[in-house]
């Protein structure tokens, strides 16, 4: 049993920016998986689906991002998950470049508020994969980190984020495996 998390912003507002990057690889995986329509449940939506002979969870918090592990902590303690190795949290990541990908198995938060909050609630053992958002459109303007996770993509961002989907679709079942290096050294998406 896996439970695979996006974080983001709830509201018509946030939609495709780059702070909803997690909201945006769930509703991917789901859509490629056809996964049953999402559910309000724990503050959050909520879908599941046997993949690869693994039950598997996707599940956004409805919360705003800064507020997202009581929701977390919710849905994993109802369906008695072991956060260790488990729980997949897909998040934004100011200080990687554009569309890079790493896992992270434990520790702190990194100044991601999402993932502080997350810690708070379940504490640190959790794996998560941090997609890179930042970009020479970021540098270039030099406007504050707060109001730049909360941009939309532009065009050519969107379309490496749409290859980025797809190959951790086709990639996935590394996840399920807990063989993680396979997972990152699979995708091959290249950096703006």
């Amino acid at each position: 049993m896996f439970f695979l998390v996006g974080l983001g912003n709830p509201g018509q507002e946030y939609l495709s920016t780059r702070h909803n990057i997690g909201f945006e690889i769930i509703d991917s995986i789901s859509h490629c998986f056809n996964f049953p329509s999402f559910k309000e449940k724990f503050d959050g939506l909520i879908t599941k689906k046997t993949l690869h002979n693994h039950e598997i969870f996707l599940f956004k918090p409805m919360k705003f991002m800064n507020l997202s592990g009581n929701p977390i902590r919710k849905a994993i303690d109802f369906y008695k998950i072991n956060p260790k190795g488990k729980l997949i949290i897909f998040h934004d990541d100011l200080d990687m470049d554009f569309s890079k990908l790493r896992i992270k198995f434990s520790g702190g938060h990194g100044g991601h508020n999402g993932i502080k909050n997350i810690i708070q609630h379940i504490g640190l053992d959790f794996v998560r994969i941090k997609i890179g958002i930042k970009s020479k459109y970021y540098t270039d303007k030099k406007v504050s980190a707060d109001k730049f996770v909360l941009q939309k993509f532009n065009k050519e961002e969107i379309l490496r984020i749409e290859k980025l989907q797809k190959e951790i679709n086709s990639n996935l079942q590394f996840v399920y495996e807990n063989n993680f290096p396979s997972f990152i050294n699979n995708i091959k998406v290249g950096l703006l």
